[in-house]
């Protein structure tokens, strides 16, 4: 009887020190239920992207691989005037293109933005969004306020915020020319999320180097700005450069029209001796993907 009793007091003992050792597991997992329980799951998945990509010059495919797009991403959650999340993701990234996320229950604005840039955008607060030196590539956005009181994702469509201005020069590249300068006022290097538009007047200047294979060929060079309004105007000097940026030829032009989504588009003779632009047309082509403005010299 002693012998049994001893032996029940041992297993009593031993289901103690187990149970004893086994409370912080409970415990944990106790704060883990409440950490979850005090937030809500929120997914935010890049699905669409607006339009096929300026980078298409013929405008032929729409493309559907995000990388082929840009190669930054980054979302910032806001509520009211505090920032509370924030994500930056790159091209090669695991998982590039989706954002997951816990948030309390609340109001919220969420921004992504997509671009092509040296560095991070500048997300202080969804109405300026500013990027590194102001440079301005081929930008993409989604601007939402949205209550969170259950898990959810959202399946997000972005759409293109930026104008392009493409040159596409008929006559060939001269030999000594070493730099495209394009310097133009009238749109925008910051971008305000919630309008879809520019937001401040900037003056804009942006260099394409001329590589010696495409002298004597005709040029095609691009340049980007976020415009003001659905429909803008573009003041833009191009100055054709040699070595040292000494000036080769400089050419005005006055009230190039842009739009958001839009590529406009010169033809001409340009590398001239003369600064005369001559008599501009303009017309307007769209088509399922992208419109195009073309005006010629």
């Amino acid at each position: 009887m002693k012998t049994l009793l001893k032996t029940f007091g041992y297993l009593l003992a031993a289901g103690l020190m187990m149970t004893a050792c086994e409370k912080p597991d409970i415990n944990e997992a106790e704060e883990a239920q409440e950490i979850i329980a005090n937030g809500v799951a929120v997914k935010f998945n890049i699905t669409q992207f607006e339009q096929t990509p300026f980078n298409d010059v013929n405008g032929s495919t729409r493309a559907t691989n995000i990388s082929d797009l840009c190669a930054h991403i980054q979302l910032a959650v806001f509520n009211g005037d505090s920032k509370t999340k924030a994500i930056n993701q790159k091209k090669g990234d695991a998982g590039f293109g989706t954002f997951s996320l816990i948030l309390p229950q609340g109001s919220y604005q969420v921004v992504i933005i997509a671009h092509s840039g040296t560095g991070i955008a500048t997300l202080s607060k969804p109405s300026e969004i500013k990027f590194k030196d102001n440079k301005v590539t081929d930008t993409f956005y989604y601007y939402a306020e949205i209550e969170v009181s259950e898990n959810e994702q959202y399946n997000v469509t972005m759409k293109r915020a930026v104008a392009k201005f493409r040159l596409e020069t008929e006559d060939n590249v001269p030999t000594g020319v070493a730099q495209m300068k394009f310097y133009y006022t009238g749109g925008s290097s910051t971008f305000n999320a919630v309008t879809g538009y520019g937001c401040v007047d900037s003056r804009e200047t942006e260099y394409r180097d001329v590589s010696s294979s495409m002298i004597g060929q005709p040029g095609v060079f691009e340049i980007y700005t976020f415009p003001h309004a659905e429909e803008d105007l573009l003041k833009i000097t191009i100055t054709t450069l040699g070595t040292g940026e000494s000036i080769l030829q400089e050419r005005v032009f006055e009230d190039v029209p842009i739009k958001r989504n839009a590529i406009t588009t010169w033809k001409g003779e340009f590398f001239g001796t003369s600064s005369e632009t001559g008599e501009i047309t303009f017309t307007l082509t769209t088509d399922d993907e992208w419109e195009q403005i073309e005006y010629s010299y």
